[in-house]
């Protein structure tokens, strides 16, 4: 608000001759007129400092004193004010509308006459409206994957930032780090699912805030393949073109393999990969001027950090049929197997399989496909382990063949654990053990995505197949989802469970003595925490002696609890001076209370 201008000082006044009017009795009587004594300027109203909102309109107060009257002259950063119809200049000051951030900046207002000159100086400052903008504004990927998020105010200078999940304060831990200047990246490494949720950025410059909101969906991202390619038969030097779509979270690379072998690019095979506006990625493999040797079981597999999944079909080339060499396969013990007969060429009349002299298949586990494909389900070591042969029929009388080994490796399997309930200062183990695998094996534990290593009261011990995870004494800070991780040359496996640890309540503000003005709003304070959430009741014991027996509070539309547990009274009676009592519970440990009373006045 412009302060009003300082009277100016008292004009001197002395007498001038005029002419005489007639007056009673003759008399002559003369009017005196002021004659204002010549001055320099003086400067009798401005300022020093605004700040004021782009888009609005100021004045800049510059009143003077003076005679003559002072000349008024305006200059920005000590330059005259651009032409500019934003601008008027008026007795009482500069106006100018329509605020521009660019208009920020230091004002001289200068006024002259003939007997001197004298100025006065002001900064202003034009504030844009604080803006943020989240970026990416919903993401949907997998776990395990490296979630950022950005947060970039606009606008007015010098703010701060905050995060929240899902109204809930980020707090940074092993996997979540908030980084830069004004902390306005969020990086969550190696995103796990409890990650997922709604996330906002606070940017706040004294009475400013501004928030923007991302949704982050974590889901398991595996690999699918969504759309393929069949089996053919081409004549050499006919092109085929095959494509092979994925989906998954991230995007899946697509990658060719052809009789399990990578295919090689070179003038005659091409590969090409893009990635759809809805997240599917499409692979093709084009073959120009392809021969014999061209033909045989194409696979296209696709794959992300989450893991992979692949499909196969076989592409024959007319001529005549051979095997190629066969290379001994490691299966998994618990998955399935496919073995390809690497036959190329065609026509020819059958591909079988035969193990142990045996013709497949001879079980419900064994499954021999058309194109000469053999899938195992659910390999069993004792009974899938050997040497297999496949044996094609290229005449009526007259068969080529080709054999293969199996061997079986057992991949680790984690007996199931839990994490007990925890509260503060207990002591914890947590044993993980492995009950089946071929040896060697290796287990190791980490918590939220990062590897645990013993110390600062948590120790690891490892034996050949079981490892520990000893906590000496549990604090917040344990809090957290941990996984054990078991590998030998079969897999990796791993088991996750969540660490909760349990904090009795306690006060953040306790319950004081206080005054309450009748008729007037009153809010008694407590506030507490804990985990479990503590719940918090209010008690009333009435009269001014010793409580004698406290009752629950009514709440009504005069009285409620609000968000941080304190009590609210819209309007104070007398009837509401007392004891109060506020108790916490949240089933671990000791229940807390504290009482106050209340006068009103």
């Amino acid at each position: 608000m412009l302060e009003a201008p300082t009277p100016p000082p008292p004009v001197q006044m002395r007498k001038q001759p005029t002419a005489p009017s007639p007056g009673p009795a003759g008399a002559t009587h003369t009017l005196c007129l002021p004659d204002p004594a010549e001055s320099g300027p003086a400067i009798l109203d401005s300022f020093h400092s605004q700040e004021v909102w782009a888009g609005h309109t100021v004045e800049l107060p510059c009143t003077a004193s003076g005679y003559p009257t002072p000349a008024v002259r305006w200059l920005k950063d000590g330059r005259p004010l651009p032409a500019d119809n934003r601008w008027t200049n008026h007795v009482t000051g500069l106006t100018i509308s329509d605020l521009r951030t660019e208009d920020s900046g230091t004002y001289i207002c200068e006024v002259t006459n003939t007997f001197g000159s004298a100025e006065a100086t002001g900064t202003l400052t034009v504030i844009d409206p604080l803006r943020v903008t989240l970026t990416p504004k919903k993401l949907k990927t997998g776990i395990g994957s490296t979630v950022i998020l950005s947060c970039a105010p606009m606008g007015s200078p010098e703010y701060t930032i905050r995060w929240y999940r899902n109204t809930e304060p980020v707090l940074p831990d092993e996997a979540i780090s908030i980084r830069g200047l004004s902390n306005e990246t969020l990086l969550i490494a190696s995103a796990q699912k409890s990650h997922s949720g709604a996330y906002q950025c606070f940017a706040t410059r004294k009475a400013q805030t501004a928030q923007d909101f991302a949704v982050v969906v974590l889901e398991d991202g595996t690999p699918r393949i969504v759309s393929s390619f069949s089996e053919k038969v081409v004549n050499p030097g006919e092109q085929f073109s095959l494509m092979c779509a994925a989906k998954g979270a991230p995007p899946p690379t697509v990658t060719w393999a052809l009789d399990e072998e990578p295919v090689v690019r070179d003038g005659s095979h091409r590969t090409n990969q893009y990635t759809m506006s809805d997240g599917t990625t499409i692979s093709h493999m084009n073959v120009t001027g392809p021969q014999i040797r061209d033909g045989g079981v194409y696979r296209c597999t696709a794959r992300n950090s989450v893991g992979s999944a692949e499909y196969q079909a076989r592409i024959n080339v007319r001529g005549p049929p051979s095997i190629r060499a066969m290379r001994n396969i490691t299966a998994v013990a618990g998955r399935d197997t496919l073995i390809n007969c690497r036959v190329i060429g065609y026509p020819y009349y059958s591909i079988k399989w035969y193990k142990d002299a045996l013709l497949l298949p001879d079980n419900h586990r064994q499954v021999v496909f058309e194109n000469g494909t053999l899938k195992l389900t659910d390999v069993q070591k004792g009974m899938d382990e050997g040497e297999y042969l496949c044996s094609v029929l290229i005449q009526p009388q007259l068969s080529i063949s080709q054999s293969v080994h199996v061997a079986v490796k057992v991949p680790p399997l984690i007996q199931p654990f839990e994490f007990p309930p925890a509260s503060i200062g207990q002591l914890l183990y947590i044993p993980c053990v492995v009950s089946s695998g071929d040896m060697p094996i290796r287990i190791t534990w980490r918590k939220d995505g990062q590897v645990i290593i013993s110390g600062s009261g948590v120790t690891i011990e490892s034996k050949e197949f079981m490892s520990s995870l000893q906590i000496s004494s549990v604090s917040l800070k344990h809090n957290g989802n941990y996984t054990c991780i078991a590998s030998n040359a079969a897999a990796t496996v791993s088991r996750e469970r969540q660490l909760v640890v349990r904090v009795p309540p306690r006060f953040v503000v306790q319950p004081n003595n206080q005054d309450g003005i009748y008729g007037k709003a009153g809010v008694l304070n407590c506030s507490v925490d804990g985990y479990p959430p503590p719940k918090v009741m209010w008690k009333h014991a009435k009269g001014s002696g010793s409580p004698q027996q406290y009752h629950p509070v009514p709440l009504t539309g005069r009285i409620q609890v609000l968000a941080n547990s304190s009590l609210l009274i819209r309007h104070v009676l007398e009837e509401d001076m007392g004891y109060y009592l506020c108790q916490a519970s949240n089933g671990v440990g000791t229940d807390i209370s504290k009482s106050m009373f209340l006068t009103v006045k």
